[in-house]
């Protein structure tokens, strides 16, 4: 029998970049292990991609294009070849872009594979639109980074310089779902760390931990506030990092709330300057003055303005944060909450390991920002950044010049009340929006029904495709060559390797891509192989690329050459902005906390008083891999776990059908007793399809509620975790 072993990368979408060896025996996958990096710590697979094989042969595969043949939804399909297939939807897509503008099309595509880029490629040709698909729960620490450092640092980087001895795991299960992460703390402890889990539910990895703090949801900000607190009146803070990395000596204009600029106190002064006041000389200095002590506390009136450094106006809020309220918040008792607060700010270096769990709520930005914010104010930030790669995306992803972007959270009411643009034909890979998405019931009865055209590119038939005029089989990562430059973990550029053929009648996207705009009349800007795609997108004049080629990945993962650059923020003053001034309309310019939009202390509570969280669970992700025998430990049905204290007056038993419900819609499924969830809190683990339950599904719960300051800083997010729900017994399923 032929044996070939093949180095590629896992293409689950979970931002984690893991190596893959791959091996084949006569055109048959029949192993997968870890594949080798330069840097053995890197090396390592969690058991969801060791298992990812059977999604090739998994009996259940889309194996040919599908075009409807009754209602949406009703699962009637008849078989249609390729050509008929794209050469129906190029027509139709011309149709509608003919009718309504080009920009009605919508692109709802992953771009984790860069060859998926080809759907940017299309949409920037035929002037469509571009959904930005992170607002499906995962746009607000987007938001909250992009505020606070001008990038996104990622799930994990909330890091100390040098090996911490204080670790919070903060609203992440990194022993459920995040392999690299859990060995990150595991080789920490091991050296004497001490490790705290913050998380309303007894985890995987609050199990490991030193000590479990139950936190009511959606106050993690009103804690990080709590901490600052403590951590002032202790003299715990980093002045030197405050002074030298953040906005905090930075003059603030109390009447306005603006940075004070030189041209305001100086003639002739730059408006680009800012200013702040020397703490030894009493004067006020330009923040490029040599030799200046910036002051970081005090009143000071300068040129007739009343004016305080950023850190004072920090100061003065959180001096309201007393551990007494926020044990009132939070549900915390005062004394865990200053004792955290001392071993965080004493115990340096200390690292948190902040989770995306806490910023799918509606204010998730704020409590992503105030956790920043404590990070900072400690010293806690690591402002070194790993190389990057400088690709050369912009002829390959945007060749007919940039197109409209919408976030996906606006996608509701563009389809349905043409706000703020009309969208008639949605073209979706790589994203199972109808099981994903909030609020099903509107997407599934209203939504869907004023769009002329949906097509989805996928490898099983999701509740998605279902509601689509045509599914079309995607190949699987296995089955097709790209390039992978994603990972929150390491920093290495490597070759996605197709291993082997792909099966049936499937495509990848760059083929489907290509094959459509060739359709469109697109052809000479899909004249190329995928490596003769991938050579374009390493060419690129930047430095930092050199040396790197598609023969050297073929040899292995590169990392981008290292240059001589100082690190830096990217912000606008090029600081930690934990305040920031573009927020200042929305009286956010400080990280506030305000209460949940469906707070479990609301009118609403008194008919729906649980708060309900759809968490990851350890055996899906999202809402692929549901159909994987080779997972350990995977559900057969879905659960509500619910604390004993919850079900005693409800009177639910381990085991019992219930029913969980608020006035959107409803979900039935099984029972399941914990000591491990808090009281007042109940949830299921996302990513189950429809069938899966009894009847109804958790995103039936979910709203769509959009938040305008997120929208405002990267887009808005899906408050996910943010939803209030009753539970009672239902009658047992039948049988």
């Amino acid at each position: 029998m032929a044996k070939t072993m093949t180095r590629t990368v896992c293409g689950l979408p979970d931002y984690m970049g893991c190596g893959l060896s791959v091996e084949v025996e006569d055109g048959v996958i029949t192993r997968v292990r870890p594949g080798d990096f330069p840097d053995p710590a890197d090396r390592g697979v969690c058991p969801k991609g060791l298992a990812s094989r059977e999604m090739v042969y998994h009996p259940d595969r889309l194996k040919y294009p599908l075009k409807r043949a009754g209602e949406r939804g009703q699962g009637r399909w008849q078989r249609v070849s390729w050509d008929e297939a794209l050469g129906d939807i190029a027509v139709k897509l011309q149709e509608i872009a003919q009718r309504y503008g080009p920009g009605s099309v919508a692109w709802l595509v992953s771009v984790m594979p860069n060859l998926s880029g080809s759907y940017s490629r299309l949409a920037s040709l035929t002037r469509g639109t571009l959904v930005d698909w992170w607002g499906c729960g995962d746009a607000a620490g987007p938001g909250a980074d992009m505020t606070t450092f001008g990038y996104l640092r990622g799930e994990t980087h909330l890091l100390s310089r040098g090996d911490p001895r204080f670790i919070i795991v903060w609203g992440s299960d990194p022993a459920a779902n995040n392999f690299h992460q859990l060995r990150m703390i595991v080789r920490a402890r091991r050296r004497g760390a001490k490790v705290v889990v913050i998380d309303p539910r007894f985890t995987a990895t609050a199990a490991r931990a030193d000590e479990h703090i139950p936190i009511r949801p959606g106050t993690d900000g009103a804690l990080a506030l709590g901490m600052m607190n403590v951590i002032l009146q202790e003299g715990l803070r980093d002045k030197r990092f405050i002074v030298e990395n953040t906005v905090g000596p930075l003059l603030v204009k109390r009447d306005g709330g603006l940075f004070l600029k030189e041209s305001e106190v100086i003639p002739g002064g730059r408006a680009d300057v800012l200013m702040i006041m020397d703490e030894y000389s009493g004067r006020r200095q330009a923040v490029t003055t040599p030799q200046a002590r910036p002051a970081v506390n005090g009143s000071y009136s300068v040129s007739g303005m009343d004016c305080a450094p950023a850190f004072q106006l920090l100061s003065d809020m959180v001096k309201d944060y007393t551990p007494e309220r926020v044990s009132r918040i939070t549900d915390i008792p005062a004394d865990v909450i200053r004792r955290l607060a001392v071993a965080y700010g004493s115990r340096r270096p200390a690292s948190i390991f902040r989770g995306w769990g806490m910023q799918r709520t509606f204010h998730g930005h704020l409590s992503c920002r105030a956790i920043n914010t404590l990070a900072a104010v400690t010293g806690n930030i690591n402002p070194e950044r790993t190389p990057g790669f400088a690709l050369n995306w912009q002829q390959f992803l945007l060749p007919g010049g940039p197109a409209d972007v919408l976030p996906v959270m606006m996608l509701y009411d563009a389809i349905t009340r043409n706000q703020p643009q009309t969208l008639k034909a949605l073209w979706c890979s790589g994203h199972d929006f109808v099981n994903q998405m909030p609020n099903m019931n509107r997407l599934t009865r209203e939504v869907l029904r004023h769009l002329e055209l949906v097509v989805v590119c996928d490898l099983f038939m999701t509740p998605s495709a279902r509601f689509a005029d045509y599914a079309l089989p995607l190949a699987s990562f296995y089955e097709c060559t790209d390039l992978c430059t994603a990972s929150f973990y390491h920093s290495y550029l490597q070759l996605q390797q197709k291993v082997v053929e792909p099966l049936h009648e499937c495509r990848s996207d760059f083929r489907i891509a290509a094959d459509l705009g060739k359709k469109l009349g697109f052809g000479t800007f899909f004249d190329k192989t995928e490596e003769q795609y991938i050579e374009e997108l390493l060419t690129s004049p930047d430095p930092a690329m050199e040396g790197i080629s598609l023969a050297r990945l073929k040899e292995g993962p590169a990392m981008a050459r290292r240059l001589d650059r100082p690190p830096h923020f990217r912000t606008s003053t090029g600081l930690v902005e934990f305040y920031s001034e573009r927020l200042k309309m929305f009286g956010q310019e400080l990280p506030i906390y305000l209460e949940p939009f469906e707070s479990a202390r609301s009118e609403k509570a008194k008919a729906y008083p649980l708060t309900l969280l759809t968490s990851r669970s350890a055996n899906r992700m999202h809402s692929s891999l549901g159909r994987i025998d080779g997972l350990p430990g995977a559900e057969p049905e879905p659960v509500l776990e619910i604390s004993p204290a919850d079900a005693r007056p409800r009177d639910i038993t381990d085991g019992d059908s219930i029913r969980v419900f608020n006035a959107r819609g409803q979900a039935v499924l099984k029972a399941r007793l914990s000591h491990r969830i808090k009281p007042g809190v109940v949830g299921i683990a996302h990513g189950w399809w429809p069938e899966e339950y009894r009847s109804g599904h958790h995103n039936e719960l979910t709203h769509e509620s959009v938040n305008p300051v997120q929208r405002f800083l990267v887009g808005p997010n899906a408050a996910l975790y943010d939803v209030l729900v009753q539970v009672e017994k239902a009658p047992p399923p039948p049988g």
